[in-house]
């Protein structure tokens, strides 16, 4: 049987499980989904694979941010801090 492996798509560190039953989380999209060109942000809500540590950041109040077109889409924190070093 082969072992699957799931990384978190906020950090890219190994999540060790896949999604939360947590439903859709909402980011805040700065570019088109189309054409991916940069636009006024956004809310939209996605269903994302994410660690506990990504998970506690947004839970402390750090909005999650997304860019990219086409479904292949970037997520991250705005203030660009490494997830890692969060206690």
């Amino acid at each position: 049987m082969k072992k699957e492996i799931y990384y978190c798509d906020i950090c890219g560190e190994e999540s060790g499980a896949p999604r939360k039953n947590e439903g859709n989380i909402q980011v805040i999209f700065t570019t088109e989904q189309d054409e991916g060109r940069v636009t006024k942000p956004y809310f939209e809500t996605v269903l994302i694979d994410w660690c506990e540590q990504c998970r506690y950041k947004a839970l402390q109040g750090n909005a999650i941010f997304a860019e990219g077109a086409m479904g292949y889409n970037k997520y991250f924190f705005k203030d660009l801090s490494p997830t890692k070093e969060i206690k």
